[in-house]
């Protein structure tokens, strides 16, 4: 019974409800390891795929950047603008457009509603991302794949500015991942080296507004005919809502706002409303705002057109035609537009046939050399500044400077009678109009009668040298050579007005020649910051001692009191004041001139028709133009109003002592060729023919 009870223990203890031993084996189990096994390696996966794609991201990154290198500089973008133009008194006359038409300025002058209303409908997280924004990303993403194609940009102010700044214009429509990437980085650059203030100013002078502007300050002028600076809330809210759709919202010329434009400023007042910019009284102010566009600005006057077209040439001699295509220049002229005005119009009342000759007048003013005036334009060609005609006999005042300057008195004498010259191997013939000879003449006589004779025998006497070097000092720039002819004009190239109004200019300057010149000021406008970047600087070059161009100014007094200047006008009398000057004629009645000057400004006028050698014939009843007629009635008519209000000043006087006359030459006996019975002409006679051109 014990063995029994035993095994029975042995039973209860040990059987199926028994409890069992320490150490007992147990019993067959499912096996977990390969589980944990796939855990460890998806995780190890998705951290080598981690690294890997941050190490990708970063050298997608560092290339990105290595790309655009140097690009991203502190400070404002260089952006393409217009330059603008202004006369001597400061005002507004014209501009050079630049390849974009554009105005940068300022965050100042942006005004205090058009970066509000940008940043509310553009980007109304702007002051709180870092240059792109997650959310807008990941929701631009969202709608692509809903769409299953790139559709949304989700871009940020800062993207929009890098994308426009630093993206080629042909990528800037491709919207992968890439190339958003590529912008991400470029923003988040951007904003590192530059403040949310001048990350909105750049934005706001570089975008297109649309109507052809670019930046706030062109499409201020452009919609609202006003600087950003002056806009409305209605008008920079409008102006912002633009941005979306430029071109829908205003046809050319269109001045009362449509309804959809209307509608789309409404919502960025609202949108600035709900943003906390401005209040609800505000908002509904400026929506009860009648839309009213600018009208479209006058053309430039096109009075200034030969002027501006100097302007130009001259800035890019100075700074160079990279800077006027990058623009942004104030470039400050020495135009007068009122003498501009008066004399295009001179010039056409008195030129107002349809069939008239063309007319050209350049002013300067002796002093400093500022050209104050430039008319007369046949098409797109400048008559003013690169017409090159024939002076005529008003070149004669170059050859009197010559003698001037060696001392030579202008009561030196000459025989005024045919010549037959030996130069260069031939025998040069030179005459007076009709033959005339007036026998024993001085210069200062010949000057006022315009005698031939006397003057090429002059120039011989000087040496043909000195009187080209002469007239070139003077500020004669044509292509001058030493031929006996050039001393009455004569000339291969031929010159321009603008270069004899220069040359007789350093007669009424006291001897002093001023290169004329039309820009005074330049400075390079940038955002706001002004630089000179070219300041004229007032030099001369002395021609002739003040006596001696007192001394010519007389002898060109004689031709207005009593020479070939007198024959149809008293311009004392016309314009009021003393005046001197030099009538020209060439051959055929091709080219008439009369150039004068005041002691405040000197003045050529040219009459001529511009194709080509076309003579003056049969003109308003004329039988000939010459210096004495069409040109002094357009010089009398604009001179006298060039000079109306200014006060009234005479000329020097002439120390005669320090002159005498020239003893070599033609001049040593001008009597030994003269016969005692010979009866000569009237100093006078030529006032009898009208048709008479002085060569």
């Amino acid at each position: 019974m014990e063995t029994l009870f035993e095994t029975g223990k042995k039973k209860a203890s040990g059987g199926r409800f028994g409890k069992a031993r320490k150490g007992a084996p147990k019993g067959p189990r499912r096996p977990l390891g390969w589980a944990l096994r796939l855990l460890r390696l998806l995780f190890n996966l998705a951290l080598i795929l981690t690294v890997a794609a941050l190490a990708a991201v970063s050298g997608m990154y560092a290339y990105v950047k290595y790309e655009h290198q140097g690009q991203i500089q502190e400070g404002f973008p260089s952006l393409p603008q217009n330059s603008t133009l202004y006369d001597s008194e400061g005002e507004e006359i014209g501009e050079f457009a630049g390849a974009e038409n554009r105005w940068t300025v300022s965050y100042e002058g942006l005004g205090p509603h058009l970066p509000r209303a940008i940043v509310a409908v553009e980007d109304m997280r702007f002051y709180e991302h870092r240059g792109f924004s997650f959310e807008s990303i990941g929701r631009a993403a969202l709608e692509d794949i809903r769409a299953r194609d790139i559709r949304q940009g989700g871009s940020t102010i800062t993207e929009q500015l890098v994308k426009n700044l630093y993206i080629h214009e042909e990528r800037r429509g491709n919207t992968s991942f890439w190339r958003r990437f590529e912008q991400a980085v470029l923003s988040f650059e951007y904003e590192r080296k530059h403040t949310k203030r001048e990350i909105l100013t750049a934005y706001l002078n570089t975008i297109y507004f649309g109507d052809g502007s670019y930046g706030a300050e062109a499409a201020a002028r452009s919609y609202f005919g006003k600087s950003a600076r002056d806009l409305t809330l209605s008008e920079a809210a409008a102006i912002a809502s633009f941005l979306d759709a430029p071109s829908s919202y205003r046809k050319h010329g269109e001045l009362t706002g449509s309804a959809r434009a209307k509608e789309s400023r409404d919502t960025v007042l609202r949108l600035m409303k709900e943003q906390g910019m401005i209040s609800e009284a505000e908002m509904w102010e400026a929506r009860n705002t009648p839309l009213e566009f600018a009208p479209p600005p006058p053309p430039e006057d096109p009075d200034f057109e030969n002027f501006t077209e100097q302007v130009y040439r001259e800035v890019e001699r100075e700074l160079g035609e990279g800077a006027i295509r990058q623009g942004g220049l104030r470039v400050f002229t020495t135009l007068d537009p009122e003498l501009q005005r008066e004399a295009v119009a001179s010039a056409e009342e008195v030129l107002y046939l349809p069939d008239d000759p063309a007319g050209a007048v350049a002013t300067v003013e002796p002093q400093n050399g500022a050209i104050r005036a430039l008319a007369g334009r046949e098409g797109e060609f400048n008559l003013a500044v690169d017409a090159r005609r024939q002076p005529g006999s008003s070149f004669k005042a170059f050859v009197l400077a010559a003698a001037l300057r060696e001392y030579v008195s202008p009561e030196t004498t000459y025989l005024s009678r045919a010549l037959s010259i030996p130069y260069d191997g031939e025998d040069v013939q030179v005459a007076n109009y009709d033959l005339i000879e007036r026998g024993p003449i001085t210069v200062a006589e010949a000057m006022a009668e315009s005698d031939n004779t006397v003057f090429v025998q002059l120039t011989l006497d000087l040496g043909l040298g000195n009187v080209v070097d002469t007239a070139e000092d003077m500020g004669i720039t044509s292509r001058l050579d030493p031929f006996p002819s050039t001393a009455i004009g004569g000339l291969d190239e031929g010159v321009s007005p603008l270069q004899m109004a220069s040359a007789y200019a350093t007669f009424a300057a006291g001897g002093i020649h001023r290169e004329p010149y039309s820009v005074e000021r330049v400075e390079r406008v940038d955002f706001g910051e002004r630089e000179t970047v070219h300041d004229h600087r007032l030099e001369g070059q002395r021609v002739l001692s003040s006596n001696q161009a007192a001394a010519a100014s007389e002898v060109l007094r004689g031709v207005v009191e009593s020479g070939t200047a007198s024959f149809f006008h008293d311009l004392d009398r016309e314009i009021g004041r003393p005046s001197v000057g030099k009538t020209g004629t060439t051959d055929d009645f091709v080219d008439a001139w009369y150039v004068g000057y005041t002691p405040r400004l000197a003045t050529a006028v040219w009459v001529g028709y511009p194709e080509g050698r076309r003579p003056m014939t049969d003109v308003h009843g004329q039988p000939a133009i010459n210096g004495e007629n069409l040109p002094m009635d357009v010089w009398s008519l604009y001179m006298a109003r060039a000079t109306d209000g200014q006060p009234v000043l005479g000329f020097p006087e002439v120390d005669h002592s320090e002159f005498a006359p020239l003893d070599r030459g033609y001049a040593r006996d001008p009597y030994s060729y003269y016969p005692d019975d010979a009866d000569p002409v009237s100093y006078n006679t030529r006032r009898q023919d009208p048709s008479n051109p002085d060569y």
